[in-house]
């Protein structure tokens, strides 16, 4: 598989049309169909259903397939930079982490704080894989967050930030039998309503109605529908709760997890690192 097959698939599923495409892509069509199916043979799975004159129309794993290849093409590109850049260059900082955290923590601080650092970009980069690993800050960033601490030679660890977990409802449902609930969750595997609720508070196992990977998405959805509730962290709902549209319940100090700034000893971004290290303070 080569970054141009994956650059392909993001085409289609942006545009399906094949003579579009394969003109943006400097291809023949025929040449273009080619790739598809060989990338599709090698996967063992159809990416777009064939409609004829219609053209194609992207299948859920396409669309699956393009976010994966969006982010290993600016992982690439990440790193190609840093290759061209020498080690002690200060005004470029890749900082790799969850996409949520990034999104709603880092960046809104990013937006006080860059102005103490005018000649600095802060590249944000969210790995493809579901948590960050210290392989991944080594090999593609500057630093990175991560979910539980790690102690690894030539490497800090230091706590960065707290996330307070709670009960986010629909503002229009009252605090009841959580089990008439309409629970909707983040996926099977990483349920946080299991985590905090079943299995901490002996609470017995809802119904599901609702799985999204995208936890703002699961908040917007609480918000829009009567009865729904989900469990999130804090910041994810911040914005929500200020508006009225939700109600955020704590589930107090147990349920609250911990992420970690890790970088390397030997780093020349000192100033800025010392910012991230405090903004658990400057975020509340």
């Amino acid at each position: 598989m080569e970054l141009s097959q994956l650059r392909v698939i993001q085409a289609l599923v942006a545009d399906p049309n094949l003579t579009r495409t394969a003109e943006r892509l400097h291809l023949t069509q025929s040449a273009l169909s080619k790739r598809v199916h060989a990338l599709e043979e090698e996967l063992g799975l159809p990416l777009f259903e064939r409609r004829g004159p219609r053209g194609l129309r992207p299948l859920p794993q396409a669309y699956e397939f393009a976010r994966l290849a969006e982010r290993i093409g600016n992982a690439w590109e990440s790193g190609i930079k840093r290759l061209q850049r020498t080690p002690t260059e200060p005004d470029h900082f890749v900082l790799v982490g969850p996409e949520l955290f990034m999104r709603e923590v880092v960046l809104p601080w990013w937006t006080k704080a860059q102005t103490q650092f005018p000649l600095l970009d802060l590249e944000v980069q969210v790995p493809p894989l579901e948590r960050v690993s210290l392989e991944t800050i080594q090999s593609d960033a500057d630093a990175g967050i991560l979910e539980q601490k790690e102690e690894l030679a030539d490497y800090v660890c230091k706590h960065i930030y707290t996330e307070q977990w709670g009960i986010v409802r629909h503002p229009g449902l009252k605090h009841g039998n959580l089990s008439r609930y309409l629970w909707g969750t983040h996926s099977t595997q990483q349920n946080p309503v299991d985590t905090w609720l079943v299995q901490r508070q002996k609470m017995a196992a809802p119904s599901y109605r609702f799985y999204w990977q995208d936890l703002t998405a699961i908040a917007v959805w609480v918000s829009q529908t009567p009865g729904s509730a989900s469990v999130l962290p804090h910041h994810a709902v911040r914005w929500l709760e200020k508006a009225g549209k939700i109600t955020f319940e704590p589930l107090g100090p147990d349920a609250a997890s911990r992420l970690y700034l890790a970088y390397p000893k030997n780093s020349p971004h000192t100033v800025l690192l010392k910012k991230l290290t405090q903004m658990n303070l400057e975020n509340r």
